[in-house]
């Protein structure tokens, strides 16, 4: 549902963008089909509004797509920037990265690529709080858990476990990527809360648990 919300979302940014902000437009642009009941649940959501055959953004879908549009295009340019890929690659992996793509992680790109206006196929990139505020060193985003300070927060991208069967231990707590933890004492065990739970792990498994942290 999320997924299909923002490829319409991003399709009328296209839309509007072309300067046709039309129904059929955005069902031009749109890789998934358009429905009547996918329009109700975007006027629902107060995300737009229609008035005729075109739609308009209400702020809220306005700063949703935008949002959208910044990640897809952040990660053209870093993938013809970095990597050198293709368009066609480019766009492909571009299209899969926008919905997953972490604030942080967002913000790292864009500080590393030099807060970047135009992305490679000449399309705006919106900017973000990283390029208002003039940030110029993308510090480390992903770090260990180890390395994180009591008191702070972070959100779970990736565990890596030296045996197999503490990832499912672990999951089986709750600790999956996206789990927003924040560490709580390091001494004499790792002690870490997270929606409502409060867990105590030893230094061996919090070394198998990769953050993106958030208090920066």
């Amino acid at each position: 549902m999320k997924r299909m919300i923002e490829e319409i979302l991003e399709s009328i940014w296209k839309a509007v963008e072309q300067g046709d902000a039309t129904l059929e437009a955005v069902q031009r642009i749109c890789p998934d089909q358009v429905t009547s009941d996918d329009l109700q649940l975007l006027e629902k959501r107060e995300l737009i509004t229609r008035e005729g055959t075109s739609l308009r953004f209400t702020p809220k879908g306005e700063e949703q797509a935008k949002s959208v549009v910044r990640r897809h295009r952040l990660a053209e340019s870093l993938f013809a920037t970095i990597l050198d890929l293709d368009a066609e690659r480019r766009e492909a992996i571009a299209c899969e990265v926008e919905h997953t793509l972490l604030p942080e992680v967002e913000q790292a790109i864009c500080t590393l690529l030099g807060h970047p206006t135009i992305c490679p196929d000449g399309k705006s990139i919106p900017p973000g709080r990283c390029c208002t505020a003039g940030r110029t060193v993308a510090s480390t985003v992903v770090v260990n858990l180890t390395q994180m300070q009591p008191g702070t927060r972070g959100r779970i991208t990736y565990i890596k476990p030296k045996h197999h069967q503490r990832l499912h231990r672990l999951s089986s707590f709750g600790l999956t990527a996206g789990t927003v933890i924040e560490l709580h004492q390091t001494s004499p065990a790792y002690c870490i809360r997270f929606e409502g739970t409060e867990l105590a792990i030893n230094r061996d498994v919090a070394e198998d648990i990769f953050v993106a942290r958030l208090d920066e």
